[in-house]
């Protein structure tokens, strides 16, 4: 078991890719990501804090590191694309 503090090798990190590399698995993780907070504003708690950031460091693991800035760009291209929420008119 590999303390927190320590990022794993190569073997582990494909290790942690094969877990979410099928459909089901980027489903899971897309849940885990949500449920830890990763993509929300965390303004107190410390275990709030916490779970973000294990919730970014395991995105961090599947990148193998910091992510390459085509990764970045790729990312920022997908995002740029996604539908806006439809307005909700209370009339």
């Amino acid at each position: 078991m590999h303390r927190l503090d320590l990022f794993p090798n190569n073997e582990l990190i494909g290790q942690y890719r094969q877990v979410f590399a099928g459909r089901n698995g980027k489903e899971v993780l897309t849940h885990m990501m949500y449920d830890l907070g990763t993509f929300q504003e965390i303004t107190s708690g410390a275990e709030d804090v916490a779970l973000k950031n294990f919730g970014l460091r395991l995105l961090k693991i599947l990148a193998g590191g910091e992510p390459a800035p085509e990764s970045i760009d790729a990312f920022m291209v997908k995002l740029m694309k996604q539908p806006l929420l439809k307005e909700q008119h209370n009339d």
